[in-house]
């Protein structure tokens, strides 16, 4: 038997300023599960067991289970 699937959506924005002909500023927006999608663990596959079928948790795996997060950043190219 299956488990469910993993969907998960990052998206990352960045914009160059030109500050001089040597100097540019890059500036960085990004997001992880922007959609912020649960990711459900395996389901119960014993036969014999009254929650056959049936899903108690989602994944505990740190890259998979975190929730939505966005991180900022600004960099300095010289």
């Amino acid at each position: 038997m299956r488990g469910p699937g993993v969907v998960n959506l990052d998206m990352g924005l960045f914009r160059t300023f030109q500050l001089t002909d040597r100097y540019q500023l890059q500036f960085r927006a990004e997001a992880f599960n922007l959609s912020n999608t649960p990711h459900f663990a395996n389901l119960d596959n014993d036969v014999n067991s009254s929650d056959f079928g049936r899903i108690f948790s989602t994944q505990r795996r740190r890259c998979l289970a975190r929730s939505r997060e966005f991180r900022f950043g600004l960099r300095f190219q010289f």
